[in-house]
């Protein structure tokens, strides 16, 4: 990602910090205890991050290729070579993140029990708790029906077992843009009555609405509902169509060459390779509507 700088690699994977996430910390540090804001961003990125390595580890368990996982101002960010179209691969790489979250929320529990049973320290028991509340926020509101995040992928995963996968999608972002439509109402009624309000909601909501509409739209192109655009299969089937034709035709005026050297790679299980992805970016075919004449809208 854009202006984004490595800072670990974790099982195989570039961990990544966005310079907007340094600018939130340096904001959040600036005021108020130091000490306390620390710990808790503390606490946070390390719940964070293991919640994206928990969806990427199980992403590479189906063979889907792991770019990098990313941080900036609204949490973190795994970006996969793609998401698989089989609802329970997408199941299962979604709930992936929130169950990490509430396993470590359980396991800081006892802590805190244990802490207040003993009467330790303060500070002690409310270290424990800090992490374990922000572990329930986490995984709690991950799985709001908010596609793209994790609740929505969820509620997408569960409707495309029984319909059409653009179909699934095009419903799962109709909620996810009501909830967004909430969250915005919600920031608005807690701005007027606190003035101690994280203004983060908005850009939530803001993400959610515009994230949605973009990944609907690649999948109508995957699918040839785009008109104009080929889906997966028919731009092969052109290729190679356009390909039998260049090698049966005759050779009267000299030897012909096909418009490009090789068909351009098909999106596996595991998404694209580096090297499918400079060919792609070398192909030089133009974009045309499927064979059998215009596009479904």
């Amino acid at each position: 990602m854009l202006g984004s700088w490595k800072i670990a690699r974790l099982f195989g994977i570039d961990v990544r910090l966005h310079w907007t996430f340094l600018l939130l910390v340096a904001a959040l540090l600036s005021g108020g205890d130091a000490v306390a804001t620390a710990f808790v961003l503390g606490a946070a990125f390390a719940s964070v991050l293991l919640h994206e390595l928990g969806h990427s580890l199980v992403a590479k368990r189906f063979g889907v290729r792991v770019l990098d996982i990313t941080f900036w101002p609204l949490g973190g960010m795994a970006r996969m070579s793609q998401i698989p179209e089989e609802p329970r691969i997408e199941g299962w790489i979604a709930i992936a993140g929130p169950a990490v979250n509430f396993l470590l929320a359980a396991l800081a529990a006892p802590l805190v029990a244990a802490g207040l049973v003993l009467n330790a320290p303060g500070a002690v028991v409310n270290a424990a708790f800090g992490f374990l509340a922000i572990n329930l926020t986490l995984g709690t509101f991950n799985l709001v029906p908010a596609f793209p995040m994790d609740g929505g992928r969820l509620l997408r995963a569960f409707l495309a077992r029984r319909r059409d996968y653009v179909r699934a999608t095009e419903l799962a972002v109709r909620v996810g843009r009501a909830v967004a439509l909430g969250m915005l109402a919600l920031s608005v009624g807690l701005a007027l009555f606190s003035s101690h309000t994280l203004c983060l909601m908005p850009l939530v909501a803001l993400f959610v609405w515009f994230a949605g509409g973009r990944e609907l739209f690649a999948v109508r192109v995957r699918h040839g509902r785009v008109p104009g655009f080929a889906s997966a299969a028919g731009a092969q089937a052109m290729v190679e169509e356009e390909g039998a034709r260049v090698a049966t035709a005759p050779a009267a005026d000299g030897p012909r060459r096909p418009a490009w050297q090789s068909p351009p790679p098909v999106l596996g299980r595991g998404g694209f390779s580096e090297e499918a992805l400079r060919r792609l970016e070398r192909f030089p075919g133009p974009l045309r509507r499927p064979p059998g004449g215009e596009a479904p809208e």
